[in-house]
This record gives structure tokens, C-alpha cells and sequence, in this order.
């Protein structure tokens, strides 16, 4: 008895307390520069094949971006179920792919993607979502990843400072 009822509480809430749709676009402005505060939306699909497009902002010249479904399973079903979800993004925004920056797999990890300047950008988010009420996966964007060669120059350029600094000290000692 109590099994039937949790079920049927589950059938209305799935039923009546989600919106959901399949191919949804999204403008998330200009993404936030701390990663400790990224930008983040979660997406809710009806069981189909899905495209989804994410126009976005950045400040910086790279992205930092995660995506993972949010897998539901109850008894041994699926409630909520995404297959194959992956995102690539693209320079300028909806409908100019000009530049493509990569494929990545919406497993939760976090990439960091090289873009060539600050601008606009989208991507694309693609699965299955197959689950008894579809599927849904969250995304996470930043734009204050550091790249690598970035934090190359600016050693380089504390160690310059630091040289210079020496050699001044160094002649008023002289002097």
C-alpha cells in the first residue's frame, strides 16, 4: 500500500510540477569571472533526441564549462535518464558557428577550453533523454579559467620587476 502511494505521489509531481521541453535556447549573458560562482541552469527534457543552444558572453579568452545528466533511478527503472549528452562549443553566436572550439562529454568533468578572444560564443548540448519522464543534466560556465601561457607571462613579468627592483637597490647602495 504505502509503495503504491509514493508512486502515485511521484506520477503527480512529475506530471504537474515540471515544465519541460526539448530544443530549448538559452542567452546566459556575460559569464560570471569568479569560478567559485559560476553560471549554472539545469534542463529538463520529454523522452526524444534533443539539441540544446547556449548563447553566452565571455570577458576573458577561455571558457571553463562542465555539463552531467542527472540520472534518476527508482526500482530498477529510469525515471529520469539522459544518454549520450555532449556539448560543443562555437565562436559567435546562434546560427554563426565560425569557430569550432571542441567536443566535449557531459560527465561532470570540467574543461577548460582555450577560445581566441574575449566575444560572443554558443554551444550546442545534445543527448537522448530516455527516461519514463524524459531526462535532465545541469550545466556550469565561467570565464575566468586561467590559461597556462597566461600564467607563464605573468612569472615572467614578476620576474623582470623583481630584476629591475634589484639593479636599483643595487645602484643607490653604489652611489
Amino acid at each position: 500500500m504505502k509503495t503504491k502511494f509514493v508512486l502515485a505521489s511521484l506520477a503527480v509531481f512529475a506530471a504537474s510540477g515540471m515544465a519541460s521541453a526539448n530544443n530549448i535556447s538559452l542567452d546566459a549573458g556575460v559569464l560570471p569571472l569568479s569560478p567559485a560562482a559560476p553560471f549554472g541552469h539545469l534542463f529538463v527534457h520529454d523522452a526524444a533526441a534533443f539539441t540544446d543552444t547556449i548563447d553566452f558572453v565571455v570577458s576573458t579568452g577561455s571558457l571553463g564549462a562542465s555539463a552531467n545528466a542527472l540520472n534518476v533511478e527508482f526500482r530498477g527503472l529510469d525515471v529520469f535518464n539522459i544518454q549520450g549528452l555532449s556539448y560543443s562549443v562555437w565562436g559567435g553566436t546562434s546560427g554563426t558557428n565560425t569557430s569550432w572550439y571542441g567536443t566535449f562529454p557531459g560527465n561532470n568533468i570540467s574543461y577548460d577550453i582555450g577560445l581566441s578572444t574575449a566575444g560572443a560564443y554558443h554551444m550546442l548540448v545534445t543527448g537522448v533523454a530516455d527516461g519514463l519522464n524524459g531526462g535532465a543534466y545541469g550545466v556550469a560556465l565561467t570565464s575566468a579559467v586561467p590559461e597556462p601561457e597566461m600564467l607563464g607571462m605573468l612569472l615572467a613579468g614578476l620576474g623582470i620587476v623583481g630584476v629591475v627592483a634589484r639593479r636599483k637597490k643595487t645602484a643607490v647602495k653604489a652611489a
